[in-house]
């Protein structure tokens, strides 16, 4: 799903790299929230041979990765080094930087950065103190309390991102963004992370753990909509000496769906599916696990669960990803 969301940002991305007003001198690229950095290496590479194109084959370009501090940054280095699609490969005065810190904070001295990318990040909220009695999800709960809590953090959120990148990036620079979103009431995670909300459900009916343990199972996430992604720039058309330069909503494709499609295997499919979930969600439910149990033994048999509902009734999955792009105003 990140590889296909990615793709469909490249042109976007491209077109950003393109015309970036460059100045004289080296070169900042940004990637927030770049977790194990395999999905970086192609946007990263992308960025590097149109600033090139433009700019010269030797200009310095640094390119930096950040992250929460619990991020696999070993991963991180070790994939620069030896992922096949690494942008490091054949190149030289190509310099990668690693930060660990939340990037609702400051990262890098103000005017530093010249382009930014960032996907599948920017619908985690800053917070995980909001608890959905109805979902896992808790940006899919039908609490009116909760939506409105979570509409607030995500807008906060959203104004903090849009502060602190304005004062890290140059005049004229650039950032691309896409995240999870909802097209008015439709999100695309209703079959996925609705099975994964009954998996638990049915965990808390065989007595593995209570109704405020599954209450407490809540995925920090929330999916905000186009119009809650315009709302800063909506009153003077800027924000934070920020313009949107562009904004859509992508429906991107369940990659694997065309497999299961011609084979009917769906066991191979609801496993697939369940290996993408456990990646991203895994490590965050084993953290709010029920005490009573050890952490992997639960979540092993949370997605075991999972897993099975998903092969009895196997959808595509397409979820939506809000398309962005940003540009710092010129001095």
């Amino acid at each position: 799903m990140q590889a296909t969301g990615i793709a469909a940002l490249l042109s976007l991305w491209e077109a950003a790299c393109r015309t970036v007003d460059i100045g004289d001198g080296p070169v900042t690229i940004v990637d927030y929230g770049c977790s194990q950095g395999r999905n970086s290496m192609i946007p990263m590479r992308r960025a590097i041979d149109v600033v090139r194109s433009r700019a010269g084959a030797t200009v310095p370009i640094e390119v930096v990765h950040t992250d929460l501090p619990s991020n696999d940054f070993s991963s991180l280095f070790e994939a620069l080094i030896s992922d096949p699609n690494s942008y490091m490969t054949g190149t030289s005065d190509v310099f990668p930087l690693a930060i660990g810190k939340s990037y609702f904070a400051p990262l890098l001295p103000p005017g530093r950065v010249h382009l930014g990318w960032s996907t599948w990040a920017l619908q985690w909220m800053s917070t995980n103190t909001i608890d959905a009695p109805d979902h896992i999800l808790v940006g899919m709960s039908r609490s009116p309390a909760v939506a409105a809590a979570v509409a607030a953090q995500q807008a906060s959120d959203w104004e903090c991102f849009l502060t602190q990148r304005s004062r890290e990036m140059r005049p004229g620079a650039k950032l691309v963004a896409g995240f999870t979103a909802r097209a008015d009431a439709e999100t695309g995670w209703e079959w996925l992370l609705g099975e994964l909300w009954s998996a638990l459900a049915d965990m808390r009916r065989d007595g593995l753990l209570s109704e405020r343990e599954q209450e407490q199972m809540t995925i920090p996430i929330g999916l905000r909509s186009l119009e809650d992604i315009k709302a800063p720039f909506r009153q003077s058309g800027s924000f934070a000496e920020l313009t949107l330069e562009h904004l859509d909503l992508v429906k991107v494709s369940d990659a694997f769906w065309p497999e299961f499609d011609g084979s009917g295997d769906r066991l191979a499919f609801a496993r697939q599916h369940a290996d993408m979930t456990r990646a991203w969600s895994g490590p965050l439910l084993a953290g709010v696990a029920p005490r009573s149990c050890e952490q992997t033994v639960f979540v092993d048999e949370l997605f075991s669960r999972f897993e099975r509902r998903l092969s009895e009734d196997p959808r595509p999955h397409e979820p939506y990803m809000a398309a962005v792009a940003l540009s710092k105003k010129l001095q």
